[in-house]
């Protein structure tokens, strides 16, 4: 019985296809713990893309608003618009007394203005149609050096003394009185005094043309030392002695060529010492001195022309801008106190030299001028300084700079792009012009 029940409640046994999913069949799905965060995962995304955002904009404030800065530096620029202190004084033919520099050390020059000379000089030639025919007579002239081994004092020679050349024996004389210093005697060794001076035939002709080494003094015959101790050396050539038909250039004509050589010079000299004239010092026409000097370079005989040759000097009177501003205020300018001053209009003012005729570039040490006009008086102020010291100053506390410089009475300023908030860092940046 006990059989009977067991197999009652046994199943009946089958097939292992039947057991098993098939192929096709999906494999049922199983809760995991990956599936199980995947909706917490989901949730999370939203929170991630918003740090990211986050950092970016970070980013671009780290790293753009430094490049910004300074890129606006670099394209920064300001313009100051400045306007000078100025005042005008009238001059009515205002007498100035001026003194050759360097003074003196005793001299006063308190209420007066310093000069100086500055000189330029050239030479040009032309050539002259010699047209005309004129029977001439004329002497040799040429250089020498008297030298004095006789005596330590001065040995004066009168005017007309003779000297012999030698060999030869032709005479030569000086035209005027001269004076050969004495010999110096130092450690037994004699230096003989010398001069140099011009000579000239004592007769007409070419005989006396051409070089001559040696002379003597025929005066001092009967004075054998002083005769062999003071004579000359020829230095160059004795030329120019000529007698017979000569062809030579009208007077109109050489009148024409020294205007024309003139006139060359003078605008050759002009244009060079106004390029010469240093910064800050002036001169005026009137202040200015032409001299010239023409000779024959080569005289004609059986040519058709002659050379002329000029020798020109120009000469000016120079002063200091500074020194002419600073005395004119002193002496018209109530509460004047030593600023750096210039007077604008330089060249407007008239300005007269007194006894002109009289005047020795040489040797004069007092002059006066006359000033006439209205001199435009001008503070100054250093402009690099200006800009050194706006440099990166802010736009607002920029009038606390103007304040340093008096000289200067407003300003406008204009700083690009217009949203920077101070001046350029770079004073080469900051451009600084004169409302005249």
């Amino acid at each position: 019985m006990n059989k009977a029940l067991i197999q009652d409640i046994k199943q009946p046994k089958r097939p292992l296809a039947e057991v098993l999913p098939t192929r096709e069949a999906p494999l049922p799905e199983r809760p995991t713990r990956v599936a199980e965060a995947a909706p917490a995962t989901r949730l999370n995304l939203p929170r991630r893309r918003g740090r990211s955002l986050g950092l970016i904009i970070f980013l671009i404030l780290i790293i753009g608003l430094p490049l910004f800065y300074f890129s606006s530096q670099w394209f920064a620029s300001a313009q100051v618009l400045v306007k000078q202190k100025r005042t005008v004084i009238t001059l009515n033919s205002e007498l100035v007394r001026a003194v050759a520099l360097p003074a003196e050390p005793t001299t006063d020059l308190s209420g007066k203005l310093g000069f100086e000379v500055m000189t330029v000089s050239a030479s040009d030639s032309i050539a002259v149609p010699a047209a005309e025919k004129k029977q001439v007579s004329e002497k040799a002239s040429g250089k020498i050096v008297i030298v004095n081994r006789y005596s330590q004092r001065p040995q004066k020679l009168v005017a007309s003394t003779r000297f012999e050349s030698s060999p030869g024996g032709k005479i030569y004389r000086i035209k005027d009185e001269i004076s050969v210093p004495g010999y110096e005697l130092k450690d037994g060794k004699l230096t003989p005094g010398e001069v140099t001076v011009t000579v000239y035939a004592d007769k007409a002709g070419a005989d006396y043309n051409g070089e001559v080494k040696n002379f003597v003094i025929p005066g001092f015959k009967t004075d054998a030392n002083k005769y062999e101790k003071l004579t000359a050396r020829g230095e160059g050539s004795m030329a120019g002695g000529f007698v017979g038909e000569r062809r030579i250039v009208s007077a109109e004509d050489e009148a024409k060529a020294s205007a024309e050589l003139r006139d060359r010079i003078e605008k050759s000299l002009k244009e060079e010492i106004t390029a010469a004239l240093p910064d800050g010092f002036f001169t005026f026409p009137d202040a200015a001195f032409f001299t010239s000097n023409v000779r024959v370079k080569d005289g004609a005989t059986t040519t058709s022309e002659s050379m002329f040759e000029m020798d020109g000097q120009f000469s000016v009177l120079t002063f200091s801008e500074r020194e002419l501003a600073q005395l004119l205020a002193k002496t018209h300018l109530t509460g004047y106190e030593e600023a750096e001053i210039k007077v604008s209009n330089l060249p407007e003012l008239k300005f007269t030299l007194l006894n002109r005729n009289t005047v020795n570039l040489e040797t004069s040490k007092d002059i006066g001028l006359s000033l006439s006009g209205s001199a435009q008086i001008v503070w100054l102020y250093d402009e690099e300084l200006l800009k050194r010291s706006l440099a990166g100053v802010a736009k607002t506390d920029y009038q606390s700079i103007f304040t340093k410089f008096p000289s200067i009475t407003s300003a406008e300023v204009t700083v690009r792009p217009p949203w920077l908030k101070r001046f350029p860092v770079d004073p080469s940046k900051i451009l600084v012009r004169v409302d005249q």
